[in-house]
């Protein structure tokens, strides 16, 4: 196994425990267990625990398969997220919050997460202003949704059906991107 795929499974298999147990409460063992590695080993390729824990927040929070032909960018960033929760795939949106708020400065953790998210969603939303304000808000849409999901779980399956809350929710972020006034 080369170094490069060692490091993408050691942090596939962090990004779940930090997500489940966050920073303090996921060790380098666990890691290094869950990865099939040494603890060692998971410290040579990552640096710091720290440094591990920022490593496992994805570079794209699900953008890369957003297809604008499709549908409307709205319903589509809902559309994923949705998705994501129905299949139990890995939510950035919702670990996003632990990333920042355990991060060892979060000062520094919530600048770059803005740095890194912000300019993605309005290249995808097709915004161009400086302030980025209406990505902005639908960031702060998509993050709102993420925790109702997987981490409050108030809308189950059962409460709401998947199609339903897509269109109504997508209706939101959609009604947001297509305002050129904010």
């Amino acid at each position: 196994m080369s170094e490069r795929t060692t490091r993408d499974t050691i942090l596939d298999a962090a990004r779940p425990l930090f997500a489940e147990r966050g920073f303090n409460g996921t060790t380098i063992r666990d890691i290094a267990e869950a990865a099939g590695v040494s603890p060692a080993l998971v410290m040579k390729l990552t640096g710091s625990k720290a440094e591990l824990f920022q490593a496992a927040a994805p570079e794209s929070p699900g953008l890369a398969d957003l297809d604008p032909a499709e549908e409307p960018p709205g319903y589509r960033l809902v559309r994923a997220i949705v998705e994501r929760r129905n299949s139990g795939d890995y939510e950035f949106w919702a670990m996003a919050p632990y990333l920042v708020q355990e991060a060892p400065d979060p000062e520094t953790a919530r600048a770059k997460m803005t740095e890194r998210v912000v300019p993605r969603i309005a290249a995808v939303i097709g915004e161009q202003t400086p302030d980025k304000a209406r990505a902005r808000m639908v960031v702060t849409l998509l993050l709102g949704l993420a925790s109702g999901l997987r981490t409050f779980e108030i809308l189950t399956p059962q409460a709401i059906d998947s199609a339903k809350l897509i269109e109504a929710y997508g209706a939101l972020v959609q009604q947001i991107i297509d305002d050129t006034e904010l």
